[in-house]
């Protein structure tokens, strides 16, 4: 990624600055540590105690520091009315040292806050409290940290990270990366715990199109062309400018968002969702093959037939084929047509869905699900442009534009060999990702209404709405089914719930409240509280749940499962099985539980994710 100066480069940067942000210098020791401090002192259930809420008083406390609560699409308007005020390289420097600022009082609060922490967990406190702030979802891909020897490396993923939905919302995708403020917060918290200035730097960021943001972290000497990073640290000097000045020449322009019809039922504000509809509307205009990748359920026909419309094509013929449900001895004929007397029954020619869609678009739902044998076929007539009929002797010239779409890896099937790659190669022009429902929270508000209106007319009935623990319940839900089980269960609320009523987690449970637990609450106290499932008290007893096959991800470790539950009722005075059985079924509940996240299975079982991954090879 090619590093772009800000236009004062010719002038230092104010080194008192820097060093009035240092704080002691400390000695930590982490040895290639792959998590955020599994052990020691502060862990995450300590850092989460800190939070306390007092309603009465107006304020909000994290680590003794009183913290606000903003909604993001303000701090993207704040954010976007610094743009346009002191253009790009103004703007980052000031939101750079705003979060280098916030960084810093961090570090300071948890210094004293835990005086005798743990090394590793003093340090990984910072993204841990970046997390709580609600700024970013960091994975940690390595720490190395030896002040006595002046060594230090850090690497992160960051995931979700608010700075870049706002930046991707207002202005999409563009060439430089968006996360200043959490690069000055990750680069301040370093530099004050270590007393030694850290700098970090994105190397891959989502606002340009990556999937997660890489940084990497390393004392300010062991980078080139520091002084670009210092110049954004610098407050003497960009006070010195004019903060009115208009935007030079030099700075990095960014990709203007093309907005979305209103009237293609497209629903969404999310960052994942504009930045897949941004690659919609560029692909839209030409002849391109698309792949439209993405799990069951997220809407790849609607965003097929989006495409369609908003294509030169959309005066001519839309025709959908789902590959999943086709017979291999139907593929010739249900694609290429059928002339009279090809076969028992054929009493008459027809045409195939390539020649209905000529002059058109072609949709290939499932095309992983075919097999070789019809991959082939497809692939000739992608290549030639003509097809056969069965029984046929006269080639057919066709014009269609084809759009595939699946919910499998098909690099990997290709790896596999169930997936031609010469196939693959020519369906992959253009990809598109379209996003899981649980990557993309913003939009289920937006969508819930828009089912609500949707079924409301349909089903002849006028509901009041949704209460709040129903907004709640499914914002922290994970939606296995994506947006396919959100309707359905807005469907189902429609249909359950009367007129006038306020639609309630009661009926979209149909009589089980545990489909959805309770997002993280407040107690007496003013403390986050653990979750419990909708209907429960906050404070009742615990029971032992009932363990079964199916909540461990599958009857493979039935006997395990067996010995495991005799043991804990008291029926067998010995365990029956090794503890590394047990271990791995807790791997795999943990496993299905987050969706096949191992970061986020890891954090279950207060595991590192390197052991995770140990436990796997063994499966």
């Amino acid at each position: 990624m090619t590093r772009q100066s800000p236009s004062n480069t010719g002038q230092p940067a104010n080194k008192d600055f820097i060093k009035q942000l240092l704080g002691r210098q400390m000695r930590l020791i982490v040895d290639r540590s792959s998590e955020l401090g599994a052990g020691g002192m502060p862990t995450a259930e300590q850092l989460a105690e800190t939070v306390a809420f007092t309603p009465d008083a107006g304020s909000i406390w994290l680590c003794g520091q009183r913290m606000m609560l903003m909604q993001g699409t303000a701090f993207g308007a704040i954010r976007r009315e610094l743009i346009d005020a002191l253009g790009l390289d103004k703007a980052r420097g000031l939101l750079t040292r705003i979060g280098w600022q916030a960084g810093a009082r961090d570090a300071a609060q948890v210094r004293a806050q835990w005086p005798e922490g743990d090394h590793a967990s003093l340090y990984s406190a910072g993204p841990r409290m970046h997390m709580l702030e609600g700024m970013v979802n960091v994975e940690v891909i390595q720490m190395e940290i030896d002040s006595s020897v002046g060594h230090f490396y850090s690497e992160f993923l960051w995931h979700h990270s608010l700075e870049d939905d706002e930046h991707i919302a207002a202005y999409g995708l563009g060439n430089e990366p968006a996360c200043w403020m959490e690069i000055g917060y990750a680069s301040g918290y370093a530099s004050s715990l270590l007393g030694r200035l850290v700098v970090f730097r994105e190397l891959e960021c989502r606002a340009t199109g990556h999937q997660a943001c890489r940084i990497i972290g390393k004392p300010a000497e062991q980078w080139d062309d520091i002084d670009v990073d210092l110049a954004y640290l610098d407050a003497g000097e960009f006070l010195g400018r004019s903060v009115y000045a208009s935007t030079s020449a030099g700075e990095t322009a960014v990709a203007e968002l093309a907005e979305v019809d209103g009237d293609n039922s497209v629903v969404g504000i999310s960052a994942s969702f504009v930045a897949a509809t941004q690659r919609l509307q560029r692909v839209a205009p030409t002849q391109a093959t698309v792949l439209l990748m993405g799990e069951s359920g997220v809407g790849k026909e609607l965003f097929a037939r989006t495409l369609h419309q908003a294509s030169l094509r959309h005066g001519n013929p839309l025709i959908s084929l789902n590959c999943a449900t086709l017979p291999e001895n139907l593929v010739e004929s249900e694609l290429f047509g059928v002339e009279r007397g090809a076969f028992t029954g054929a009493d008459r020619s027809r045409p195939g869905r390539f020649e209905r869609a000529n002059g058109g678009t072609l949709f290939l739902d499932e095309i992983g699900t075919l097999s070789l044998s019809a991959q082939s076929k497809i692939l000739r007539v992608l290549q030639e442009g003509e097809i056969e009929r069965v029984g046929g002797i006269t080639p057919i010239n066709v014009d269609v534009r084809v759009i595939a779409a699946t919910n499998v890896d098909l690099r990997r099937e290709v790896e596999a060999g169930r997936f031609r790659e010469d196939l693959f190669y020519r369906l992959n022009v253009f990809p598109i990702n379209l996003p899981p429902l649980r990557e993309r929270r913003e939009d289920i508000p937006l969508l819930m209404s828009y089912f609500l209106r949707k079924f409301s007319i349909r089903h002849g009935r006028q509901l009041a709405g949704f209460t709040p623990r129903l907004l709640n319940a499914l914002l922290t839900y994970r939606f296995p089914g994506n947006i396919r089980e959100l309707q359905n269960l807005i469907e189902r609320g429609v249909i359950v719930a009367g007129d006038g009523e306020a639609m309630d987690v009661i009926h979209l449970a149909e009589g089980n409240s545990s489909l959805f637990t309770a997002p993280v609450g407040l107690t007496a106290e003013g403390r986050l509280s653990l979750t419990h499932p909708l209907g429960e008290r906050a404070d009742a007893s615990p029971s032992v749940p009932e363990l079964s096959a199916s909540a461990w991800g599958g009857g493979a470790g039935e006997r395990e499962l067996a010995c495991l539950q005799a043991f804990i009722a008291g029926q067998d005075p010995t365990l029956g099985t090794s503890l590394e059985e047990i271990e791995r079924l807790l791997v795999r509940m943990a496993l299905k539980r987050s969706g096949g996240n191992i970061t986020a299975a890891a954090q279950m079982l207060g595991m590192s994710r390197a052991q995770i991954s140990y436990r796997l090879k063994g499966r």
